[in-house]
């Protein structure tokens, strides 16, 4: 069995819970510690077994110093996503035994959760999405993502639930507010995934063996909830796919607990 409930995906914050029956752990924390313990409690989860983060970026850290240092909790990084943390303070203090370096590509076991990060092109010292494996089942959070590459792309596949980035709506972010040099930035290779390049990953990875899709990260200012599925859904259908299971991770609350 795996649980999967992301407590929060925006700009502004992400935090997702995944779970088997003996092992529960966050990837990402970018929320306040307060915010985090309420989510948790709302959906019956007291015992964290550790924090995975993908990039030191505040909307994906901002809480995982606290959350280790108030629950004695290992904080899994790469080498240079703690580099950074250690030189910058990023996270404030954390023990050294709670420090915990995560490879890209190489497979981890926390408790009964197999883990394996893998990189991502994004503008941060060494991004990565995770899968996570228990009982045959598979996990995933891929955001904050460029372009899809082929490893990704081919780790995505036969995935069960899955927390996908569609940042953007393209036309809103090219005629939107935001200065010219930050629109080439989310657009650009290192940047993030539009409502369009997400439809086009799920059109080629999903199958039956998907059993829910969380769309994620969205854009506050250039996106909104209603666009990125009916764009996603469409590019879906459009190549014979109608998924059911699709939908839009809240951007302040916990979403739908998905147990597989």
């Amino acid at each position: 069995m795996m649980r999967f409930c992301p407590l929060a995906s925006g700009s502004s914050g992400n935090c997702v819970y995944v779970g088997s029956e003996e092992t529960h752990l966050l990837v990402d924390a970018g929320l306040s510690g307060k915010r985090i313990e309420q989510a948790l409690a709302s959906i019956d989860v007291t015992n964290i077994s550790g924090i995975l983060l993908t990039h030191e970026h505040s909307d994906h850290v901002s809480g995982a110093g606290i959350m280790s240092r108030r629950f004695n909790l290992p904080i899994y990084a790469t080498p240079n996503t703690w580099r950074f943390f250690l030189r910058h303070g990023t996270i404030g203090k954390v023990a050294e035994e709670l420090q915990k370096t995560i490879i890209p590509n190489e497979k981890q076991l926390i408790g009964d959760i197999e883990v394996l990060a893998f990189e991502i092109p994004h503008d941060a010292s060494q991004p990565v999405g995770y899968c996570l494996h228990n009982g045959g089942l598979k996990a995933a959070v891929a955001t904050d993502m460029g372009y899809v590459t082929d490893t990704v792309r081919a780790l995505l596949r036969d995935t069960n639930v899955m927390l996908i980035e569609s940042n953007h709506d393209v036309e809103m972010l090219q005629n939107g507010r935001y200065p010219r040099q930050l629109k080439e930035r989310v657009m650009g290779s290192r940047g993030h995934l539009s409502n369009v390049a997400a439809g086009a990953l799920l059109a080629e990875i999903a199958n039956e063996s998907c059993r829910h899709i969380f769309l994620g990260h969205l854009s506050e200012e250039n996106n909104r909830p209603m666009i990125a599925l009916d764009t996603v859904s469409s590019i879906l259908e459009a190549n014979g796919l109608c998924y059911r299971n699709v939908s839009v991770a809240d951007r302040y609350e916990p979403s739908e607990m998905v147990v597989i």
